[in-house]
């Protein structure tokens, strides 16, 4: 999945410290080059650096942020406030597919698994737009990610049995589901269905 790019739906009722720590580990070692992307639907600022790598910094030029439902946006190139459209997929769509191209042209073709891209909660998504507007935003940004052999992770703060999790489930090619255990302790396992695999719970 890595050498081809893959999508995969994080799932799990799990509370927003456990979110960010996977989402830093999905984003990448932060030693290695990695061109990262993170749309963040309900966000504090303090939720936005504690879901960055350590050493990773919102103003780097290799990490671009959207706040969509907010109305501040960073991008490697500018800072300014703007107006955005509260979770309207069309305007994500377009903001993501300008990001993608822009590190893809600055890096004159991005490597497999070099494009970290992220969606810290779908929730707020699919409150603001109907069930197949959603379903061809996520299959369009699959395809967008999968174009240029990055990888993306969209969380969706949910039960791993929850029906809108087994509907969404078949346009991703794996489900990772997360846990907290003994209020300390974050857990782990993945699903790949079309592989008939469940691994075993292991610590974040």
């Amino acid at each position: 999945m890595k050498q081809r790019g893959c999508s995969l739906l994080v799932t799990g009722a799990v509370p927003k410290c456990v979110t960010a720590q996977a989402t830093q580990r999905l984003l990448g070692d932060p030693h290695r080059d990695r061109k990262r992307l993170l749309v963040f639907t309900d966000a504090s600022p303090e939720h936005v650096e504690h879901s960055l790598p350590p050493n990773v910094r919102r103003n780097d030029e290799s990490t671009q942020i959207i706040e969509s439902c907010g109305t501040y946006r960073s991008t490697p190139s500018e800072s300014q406030s703007t107006d955005t459209r509260d979770c309207e997929v069309e305007h994500l769509r377009n903001e993501l597919a300008h990001a993608t191209s822009y590190f893809d042209t600055v890096t004159d073709g991005l490597g497999p698994g070099e494009l970290r891209v992220s969606i810290d909660s779908l929730e707020p998504i699919l409150g603001a737009n109907n069930r197949p507007a959603t379903v061809r935003f996520l299959r369009d940004l699959s395809a967008l990610v999968r174009g240029v052999r990055g990888i993306e992770h969209v969380h969706l703060r949910l039960s791993d049995e929850s029906p809108i999790v087994r509907e969404l489930s078949p346009l991703f090619d794996a489900r990772i589901e997360l846990r907290k255990r003994d209020a300390l302790i974050a857990e782990q396992r993945w699903h790949v269905p079309k592989r008939d695999i469940t691994t075993a719970w292991s610590q974040l």
